[in-house]
């Protein structure tokens, strides 16, 4: 798979990657002394699945790495399971590139449940708040569909054989391109 000929394809998602990255910028805005989440917080830093549009993405970035980073990537692959295999002494080696669930993680987000709304956020962030402007907050159903929509848009004008999977995980998504 040629990079130069996929890279077009992305536009769909750099746009929504843009639109969520300013929602975060203004709950940062609005809460500046209430967000923990910083460099060298990493306690959502998790295995990850991603959607075809966010491994492709990471690939490309990761195909850019300098040698010795991808070889702390990989020996961490090797050695530990469940934590993110980007995360190199308690920092994103592809932080730019981090996928959406990276980015809005630890913000306010909503969701229903048996028709009753949900609040959810980093116990270390907000602490004291009770409430949050509904600007502030994201809806997590809507976030979801819009990328799943992204994604079916990305993988539908890729012919690829066999075709992807619905997810990738994270560990075989960075490596895409390497072959």
């Amino acid at each position: 798979m040629n990079p130069d000929q996929i890279s077009p394809l992305f536009e769909n998602y750099q746009t929504f990657v843009k639109r969520v990255d300013s929602h975060i910028t203004a709950v940062k805005r609005k809460f500046p002394n209430r967000i923990a989440c910083k460099k060298g917080c990493d306690l959502c830093c998790k295995f990850l699945t991603l959607f075809p549009v966010e491994a492709l993405t990471l690939a490309q970035a990761f195909a850019h790495l300098p040698k010795k980073i991808k070889a702390k990537v990989i020996l961490k692959i090797e050695t530990e399971k469940d934590v993110c295999p980007l995360l190199i002494d308690r920092a994103c080696v592809l932080y730019p590139f981090r996928p959406i669930i990276c980015r809005t993680h630890g913000y306010p987000v909503y969701m229903e449940k048996d028709r009753e709304r949900l609040i959810d956020f980093c116990p270390r962030n907000f602490k004291g708040i009770t409430s949050f402007p509904k600007e502030t907050m994201l809806d997590i159903e809507q976030l979801n569909t819009l990328l799943a929509m992204i994604n079916r848009q990305f993988t539908e004008s890729l012919e690829t054989d066999p075709p992807f999977l619905d997810r990738i995980p994270i560990s075989e998504a960075i490596f895409i391109l390497c072959s």
